[in-house]
């Protein structure tokens, strides 16, 4: 997957391409991820969580916009309610709010991207 970051320099609006970045090692669930940008404002990760895992429930002190790209199974509440999940799909998540992965019936990949809010960051 290429991904193209567009920004604006003295007026100009420029753009980079690139191919995804390394995938860093398995963490303790068998997921994967490679940071795609990083900046004061928020970060973008892909995150490949392999069928069959599952991720327990946590959270992010950010605003998270939740791409699915591909893949199927379920997102889990703390209430223990889950919601089925079928790429492409898109979850919001305000800061804080508690979630997880689980019944990864399908390899699924996830775009994520934090963003900080107007309190954290350095350009406001």
């Amino acid at each position: 997957m290429r991904t193209t970051i567009f920004n604006l320099d003295d007026g100009r609006v420029e753009f980079q391409q690139s191919e995804v970045p390394p995938w860093g090692d398995a963490d303790e669930f068998g997921g994967t991820a490679a940071e795609l940008y990083s900046s004061p404002n928020g970060t973008g990760f892909l995150h490949r969580i392999p069928a069959g895992t599952s991720v327990p429930i946590h959270t992010g002190p950010d605003y998270a916009f939740c791409q699915i790209v591909t893949g199927r199974g379920k997102l889990v509440l703390p209430s223990g309610e889950e919601v089925d999940y079928e790429g492409p799909e898109l979850y919001i998540f305000e800061p804080g709010t508690l979630h997880g992965w689980r019944d990864v019936v399908e390899d699924t990949l996830l775009l994520v991207c934090q963003v900080k809010g107007a309190a954290e960051r350095s350009d406001v």
